[in-house]
This record gives structure tokens, sequence and C-alpha cells, in this order.
């Protein structure tokens, strides 16, 4: 459908952030928030202080729009009927299950759309759709709570599992968890794992119950060796190298409710060592064996998508808030932060099908986030919120079709990554024994 006149002036010079709003319009939906709440809410109630309010204040937060959580309310102060002090307390109880269940329906919401638009990213392995499994741990925050006063420790929130779809870009699932000295692999009961998809995941996660879980759930893994991880003593056979090293594997048979599976072990001897130092990895599967070693070694080193993800949503989408002491508010902090860079990867997709796929293996994501929170703000001025609700109504073949016709007005040469050369490598003179120094007395020591 064409956009209203009014629309024209912004399509033409703040593209992605039509896009932007176009999409938060979808996913910030009172009637289906209200039964997300409805449904996964434990200790909370939905009266003055509703969870839209809560995400429409958290997600301009993450998107830039607000630089604080008090100017994200004082912006929308006069939709709500309580004060400050109250939407603190009510982000404060946010129930965790709250902020897994709102990830997880706006993942289901946004991907039809980005089906239709085209898959930004590419799928590791072919004929298969490849996730990718890590931790993450919040960053400490500020000592403003009582007991925290008297440490000079980080303040550790909490910590959360993400489940990352690789094609897409979508965080699709998270685990999340307020005490933050947990072992990772004590929230994977949490974690549903959906059938037919191939899952990347690092050692931690290599626990034989994990990997049975997964298998019985129809799909399939690529999971770092952990050295309490037995392997069988059978024998191993060389099979060649890839970019990275060469390649040895074994593999033995696995009885499982009367079914025997084969599982594989691939072993990388490496060219050159991890950061950590090691010399080898060993890879657990059980792809089958049209799978080439070589391919799924290829494939693991995907995992490290996810690092770049988590970077993102850090430095540039404000998923880590110091001032958020309280568990619970950090981690739905959190949430509202993944929810943001889904909502991102809806706009890239729409870049990508309008520009070109090569046109997105470019793209600043700084650059992105930057537009879009200087142009967003004033085009609410002179667009409200009752112009946007024409976006709920459209389904997901028309609203994919009227995000593409949009994104072909970006100015992509301000939206790509500058190229820089390789960097020097500069030796640090030992200062170990200095804990800070003064820079302007240094700088009048060097004239």
């Amino acid at each position: 459908m064409p956009l209203p006149h009014a629309f024209d002036a912004f399509v033409a010079a703040a593209p992605c952030a039509v896009l932007t709003r176009l999409v938060a319009e979808r996913i910030v939906d009172d009637d289906l928030l209200g039964r997300l709440f409805q449904e996964h809410a434990v200790t909370q109630y939905d009266r003055e202080i509703t969870i839209t309010h809560l995400v429409e204040v958290m997600l301009d937060v993450a998107c830039g729009m607000a630089p604080s959580v008090r100017a994200g309310f004082l912006r929308r102060e006069a939709e709500m009927t309580a004060s400050l002090t109250a939407f603190y307390g009510k982000l404060d109880r946010a129930d965790p299950e709250l902020g897994m269940a709102l990830v997880a329906n706006v993942a289901q919401q946004l991907r039809p759309v980005i089906d239709r638009l085209g898959l930004p990213g590419c799928e590791p392995l072919a004929d298969v759709a490849s996730y990718i499994l890590d931790g993450n741990m919040l960053a400490g925050t500020d000592h403003r709570l009582r007991p925290l006063r008297n440490t000079r420790a980080a303040a550790l929130p909490g910590k959360s599992l993400v489940l990352y779809e690789c094609a897409s870009g979508l965080v699709t699932r998270t685990v999340l968890w307020e005490d933050a000295y947990s072992q990772e692999r004590a929230l994977l009961p949490d974690l549903e794992i959906p059938g037919g998809i191939h899952l990347i995941a690092d050692r931690n996660f290599c626990v034989s119950w994990f990997l049975q879980n997964i298998q019985q759930s129809g799909s399939w893994f690529t999971i770092r060796h952990h050295q309490q991880f037995v392997l069988p003593d059978v024998a191993e056979r060389r099979i060649g190298r890839c970019d990275s090293g060469l390649v040895y594997e074994r593999s033995w048979d696995v009885t499982e409710e009367q079914q025997i599976r084969r599982w594989r072990a691939i072993r990388l001897e490496l060219d050159e060592p991890t950061r950590d130092g090691d010399h080898q990895i060993t890879l657990i599967t059980n792809l089958p064996a049209s799978f080439h070693a070589q391919a799924i070694a290829a494939a693991y080193r995907q995992r490290w998508t996810i690092e770049g993800h988590f970077q993102r949503l850090t430095e540039h989408l404000h998923c880590e808030i110091p001032s958020l002491g309280q568990p619970r508010a950090a981690l739905f902090a959190f949430a509202v932060s993944l929810v943001a860079g889904n909502l991102l990867a809806v706009v890239i997709a729409a870049l990508g099908a309008a520009q070109g796929a090569e046109v997105v293996e470019h793209l600043s994501y700084y650059y992105l986030v930057q537009e879009i929170a200087s142009h967003y703000n004033g085009m609410m001025i002179a667009l409200p919120a009752r112009h946007w609700g024409f976006a709920r109504r459209l389904q997901p073949p028309a609203f994919a079709r009227l995000l593409r016709e949009i994104a072909r007005h970006a100015n992509m040469k301000l939206l790509t990554k500058t190229k820089r050369g390789p960097k020097k490598k500069r030796r640090t003179p030992n200062c170990t024994n200095v804990r800070h120094l003064s820079t302007k007395r240094l700088l009048d020591e060097a004239l």
C-alpha cells in the first residue's frame, strides 16, 4: 500500500527511522502484550503501568531515543497515571519469565516478514537451519543499592542464555537468570530447543544429557568437546585439510529408545593456536555422514557470530544499564535490547532486499543506529502515534513490500563501514607499578 503524503519527507530523508517505527508498531501492540502478560506474569499486576508502558520506555532507551530510563519515562509520562517511583518499582519486579516470553513472541511475529524479505544472512550448512547458543553475563552495575555501598567488587545483576538464528539474525529464545554465580549449564533445563535445527555451541554445553535432549527433539548439534565428556576409544582416521588445519574423525553408535544413532568426533589440528593457546579442538556432532567433516568444522567457526551480536547489543543498543541494580530490572532491560536487535534485523533485511545482499555485508551498525536515533524523535513530533496504526493491519507479504519500497530510499554511503588499513603492532611499555598518570603532565614533559 502507498504511504500517506505526510510520510514523503521522512521516507526521502530518514527511511531507516520510518522502517524502525513501522516494525515497532507491529510488535508493541496493547492487546498482544496484554495477552502475553496474562499468560506469563508471575508476581505482577497490570494496572496503572502496563507491560506496554515498560516495553515502550525501555525500547526508547535501547534504541537511543532516550538517554536514560528517567528520560524515557518523562517522554511518555502523559500516557501513564503513575509516578516515576512507581515505574521503577514496576521495572524492579518485572518477572524474568515475561522477558523471555517477550523475546520469543517478537521473534515469532517478525520471522514471516524476514522470510518475505529474504534472509540477510547465510546458513553455515546447506539444507539445515543453524542456530548458535551462548551465555552472556551482564556487566557490573552502579552501587546504588544499600547492600552494595560498602564493597568495591562488581555487582553482577544476572546472566542469560541466548539462541541466535544465523540466517535471519533473530534471537528466537532466551533464558534469564537472576543469580550471576550460577553455571550456564544450570540454565539449560529451561531452554526449549525447537525441532529440526542445527545447534552450534561452545564446550560449556557439552553435557551428555543435553546432547541427548537435542537429539530427542529431532535436531542436530555441533558442540565443542569438553574434557568431562568421555570419548569412546575407537579408531580415528584422517579426513584431509580445512582452512584452519588438519581434520580427523572418529564415529560411534549411541543407543537411544531402541534406536541406534551415530555420533562423530571431529578433531582439528590447528595451524595457529586459539587465543587460549589450544593447538587442537574436537567437535561432537550427530549430523549424518552427508555433511562432511570439513564443512562441519567451517560451520563451527560461525559460532563467533553471536559474540559480534552481543557486542552490538552492548555498544549500540544499551543492553547493560549501569543504573539498574535490581536483577529483574537489569534482565528485563536486556530482554528489551534483544527485542530491539530483532527489530533492527528486519530493518537490515529490508535494506538487503532493496539494495542488495553485498551492501548489508558492509553495513555499519553504529551508523545505522545513529541515523535512526537522530531522526526518530523529530519524526514522531510531526507524525504522532495515531498515524502509524495501519502497520498492524498489513499481512506479512504486503508489509514486506512496503518495507522494501521504503528501504530503496536509503543512502547506503552514509551507512557503510569505514575502511581502514591493518593495525600496526604497538609495544606497550611495562607500567605494572603505575596506578594512574596525569595526561597534562605527560604532555608538558613531551614539549
